[in-house]
């Protein structure tokens, strides 16, 4: 059996795997992050560190007890190498040694990639990447994760994952990214941005993707809202067209909470893309997909072991 952790920036998610890649057992926590405010910033760290720590210990001694674990794989947004998140800006972590830190107290070596590779790995080998030469993958929640598969690898730079499509400028001198940046694709186009735009021009205090997806097909004809959600999509065709434009992908397949509101948007971010002046080579169609394993794809990908294909440039 293997252990695959995906932490994102609003919950954790362990599951036990099979040979198959099947989860035989699976429990998620919503985590507390409030990585934006700034006051008492290392003491949230410290908290926030804390909790993520005892909540995957305890599972995963729980799953020693009763299992052979062959390995544990770490999922993580942002910038990893192999034992330490680097730089994950939408959890407000820095140089943080976290296999390290779950290694003393599991006795199970713990490695980490990328959480948006971790999923392109896991829909490469069971889900809809599969058969696939060339493909990208975005998951997008609470941020942008992406990567490229070329070739039938997923792409991985050297020393860091790389291919941080969130990052991109996207408009100049525009909103302020957690990175610190202006105009980042993700600071315009995650669905977490689209949650919080409707909330705050319509008063909602709930940013439950349900709820969300709900007030807008009841107020679907609202022509304040009409517009905000076609902002949106420009400006996601646009991060996402670039993208095209590079890699000249065969299919597009898409993770995160944005699956949730496919139906409402990835017909009308089809027509965007296919027929305003956004692509450099034309195209007739567009192979849009979902990703087939669903929000477990992180889990699954984090627990294939580093034998899986990555092709580094």
């Amino acid at each position: 059996m293997k252990i695959g952790i995906d932490i994102g920036g609003s919950h954790i998610g362990i599951g036990l795997i099979d040979e198959k890649g099947i989860i035989v057992d699976k429990e998620e926590k919503y985590i507390v992050n409030d990585s934006q405010n700034n006051s008492q910033k290392e003491i949230k760290k410290d908290n926030l560190k804390k909790e993520l720590e005892d909540f995957l210990i305890k599972k995963i001694n729980q799953y020693k007890e009763k299992n052979k674990i062959e390995n544990i794989g770490m999922a993580i947004p942002g910038t990893v190498n192999k034992t330490t998140i680097i730089r994950a800006v939408n959890l407000g972590l820095e140089n943080y040694n976290i296999a390290e830190k779950i290694e003393e107290k599991t006795n199970i070596k713990v490695h980490l990639r990328n959480d948006a590779k971790c999923s392109a790995l896991a829909e490469l080998k069971y889900g809809n990447l599969k058969g696939y030469e060339n493909g990208l993958f975005l998951c997008i929640g609470t941020g942008i994760g992406g990567a490229i598969v070329y070739n039938g690898k997923v792409l991985e730079s050297k020393n860091v994952p790389g291919y941080e499509f969130s990052h991109m400028i996207i408009q100049k001198n525009g909103i302020q990214c957690n990175c610190g940046k202006r105009g980042c694709f993700e600071a315009y186009s995650s669905i977490k941005r689209l949650k919080e735009h409707i909330a705050n021009e319509f008063g909602l205090n709930n940013l439950d993707n349900q709820f969300i997806k709900e007030f807008i097909i009841k107020n679907q004809n609202d022509i304040r809202l009409k517009y905000f959600i076609s902002q949106y999509i420009e400006n996601l065709a646009i991060g996402i067209s670039n993208l095209i434009n590079i890699f000249e992908p065969e299919v597009i397949v898409f993770g995160g909470g944005f699956v949730d509101y496919s139906d409402i948007l990835i017909e009308p971010l089809k027509k965007q893309i296919l027929t305003t002046n956004l692509l450099f080579n034309k195209r007739n169609d567009i192979i849009l997909k979902l990703a087939k394993l669903g929000n477990d794809a992180g889990i699954i990908g984090a627990s294939l072991n580093d034998k899986t294909p990555i092709f580094n440039e």
